[in-house]
């Protein structure tokens, strides 16, 4: 034989057996293998998160106004709300119902905020009516939805005066006409009409 037949013929041998126990240790490898790389990136993953949980704890730390500000913001409010309190009660009673207060709702104790930017105020939003606000807040918002520049839309007034200037017969707006106008103009007219055809002889 050849040794080319020789090459042929290992070619065409069948593929290698593996033993059961060989491919199970493979297929231990392989998912232990899996197991590490999934362990490895929510290692990376957790690191990742830490540091950029310490990194915004400093940038936060760095926005921190000085401790006497709000020192001085927090006595203001504890004075405002010194001042609001009714000089009836008695001292006894005013120390229960603080307490009382405190106990019930420890979360809705007012804090200052820390964090702020140029030429602003702290304010505790209780100083201000927010109820006005809100209800301006949706004034404004229907006057710019239903008659904004973009909006080809008047009141009735508004259109009812145009459409009789734009008509066919020209007339005075509505809201604009009223019959005692013009009164003192029309009997000169009138007396110098008749003036006019006295002179005339008409």
């Amino acid at each position: 034989m050849t040794p080319e037949h020789e090459l042929e013929s290992e070619d065409d041998e069948a593929p290698e057996e593996v033993t059961f126990q060989n491919a199970k240790s493979r297929a231990e490898e392989s998912a232990r293998v899996k197991r590490e790389l999934a362990s490895r990136d929510k290692a990376l993953l957790k690191e990742k998160r830490k540091r950029k949980q310490e990194l915004f704890s400093e940038q936060k730390k760095k926005k921190l106004l000085p401790e006497d500000i709000l020192q001085t913001v927090t006595a203001l409010s504890d004075k405002k709300n010194e001042a609001h309190e009714p000089y009836a009660d008695t001292e006894g009673k005013g120390d229960v119902e603080k307490e009382k207060s405190v106990k019930k709702n420890p979360s809705k104790k007012l804090r200052p905020r820390k964090s702020l930017k140029n030429n602003y105020d702290v304010v505790h939003l209780n100083d201000q009516n927010v109820a006005d606000i809100q209800q301006e807040q949706a004034k404004q918002f229907l006057q710019d939805k239903f008659y904004g520049n973009t909006k080809n839309r008047t009141t009735a007034n508004d259109f009812l005066s145009i459409s009789r200037k734009r008509g066919e017969r020209k007339m005075p707006a509505f809201q604009f006409t009223d019959s005692s106008w013009g009164e003192k103009e029309k009997k000169k007219a009138s007396t110098f009409n008749l003036r006019w055809r006295n002179r005339k002889k008409l």
